[in-house]
């Protein structure tokens, strides 16, 4: 037998479903709902592809809001376009140093952030995906945005042109240089002799090969241990060597020092010695006299010898024979 369902409990259990279920959803959207989120503009110049509905909106790289609306406008007289992005902030999240919040909705606020440097700028959120969002910043090299009458009831944020815009205008020059480059790279390759160079290659790497395991080398490496250590040695005789030396040194510097006072000392005496017998050996005084009478003497003595040398070497056998006689 059947037992029948309660209508009130499935009414209860379907009351409380949808209770639970708004509750969620204010709780979700409740910053939504009743956050203060005005509604910003900025007119890009650039293509947008990437930027979509609730795409973030950054300031200073912190979440602020989402994209709301996404527009085009031509002009249909030079055919040139912008793209006007509606989207929201909520202002809670910006506050000044002292926890004030700003509001950007305020004309007077805003324009004073504008001429500080506040700018929308398109950045991308990843180069897999190509997904771009809105960046707030301020840029200090941004010049006084011009003021252009536009139809729009939400306030306006200038815009800064994207990297991507900036290499874009430069992409076609930079494309050709790189195809140049990689055509040129592609001739030289061609021109290689792959075959050669790969002989040369395997060659040099069979002579390295060789030359590891000639008998020789390994030899050599045997004998470097040995080497060292008489490497060592030597450095260690050498240290005790110039050890002796700096003990001899010492001494014979001591002896050289006293030798040399003596030998000052010896020179001085001798000075006063000269100095003093000066005057004894004038040829005013008798000795000076009687030795410059034997200089004399001497003078005439060897001039006469070295006449007698000069006679003698002319007539060698004047010693047998004897003088000339005079003649008459």
């Amino acid at each position: 037998m059947s037992v029948r369902a309660n209508p009130t409990a499935i009414g209860l259990f379907m009351i409380g479903a949808i209770a639970l279920t708004v509750l969620g959803v204010a709780t979700l959207a409740s910053r939504a709902w009743f956050g203060d989120r005005p509604t910003f503009i900025s007119f890009f110049e650039e293509s947008v592809n990437g930027l979509e509905r609730g795409a973030a909106v950054k300031f200073q790289g912190v979440p602020v809001g989402t994209v709301s609306e996404l527009l085009i406008q031509i002009d249909q007289v030079d055919k040139t376009f912008l793209v006007p992005v509606e989207y929201e902030i909520d202002l809670t999240r910006l506050t000044t140093e002292v926890g004030e919040f700003l509001h950007l909705n305020e004309d007077e606020v805003l324009q004073r952030q504008i001429a500080d440097g506040l700018r929308a700028q398109l950045q991308m959120e990843s180069l897999v995906t190509g997904i771009l969002y809105i960046e707030l910043t301020y840029r200090s090299d941004s010049a006084p945005p011009m003021r252009v009458a536009r139809l729009t009831s939400h306030p306006e944020i200038p815009t800064a042109p994207s990297l991507l815009a900036v290499f874009g205008t430069e992409a076609g020059s930079l494309v050709a240089d790189v195809l140049q480059v990689l055509f040129r790279v592609n001739e030289m390759l061609e021109e290689v002799d792959m075959q050669g160079l790969n002989t040369a290659v395997v060659a040099s790497a069979q002579a390295v090969e060789r030359l590891v395991g000639s008998p020789e080398l390994q030899a050599a490496i045997n004998e470097v241990p040995g080497m060292a250590d008489q490497l060592s040695r030597t450095l260690t005789e050498f240290e005790e060597l110039a050890d002796r030396l700096g003990e001899g040194i010492g001494p014979l510097q001591s002896g050289m020092e006293e030798t040399l006072r003596e030998a000052t000392l010896t020179i001085q005496a001798a000075r006063t010695t000269i100095e003093g017998t000066h005057g004894l050996i004038t040829t005013d005084s008798g000795i000076g006299y009687e030795m410059e009478q034997a200089l004399i003497s001497l003078r005439e003595a060897a001039e006469a010898l070295r006449t007698f040398v000069l006679t003698l070497e002319r007539n060698p056998d004047m010693l047998i024979r004897g003088a000339n006689p005079p003649r008459r």
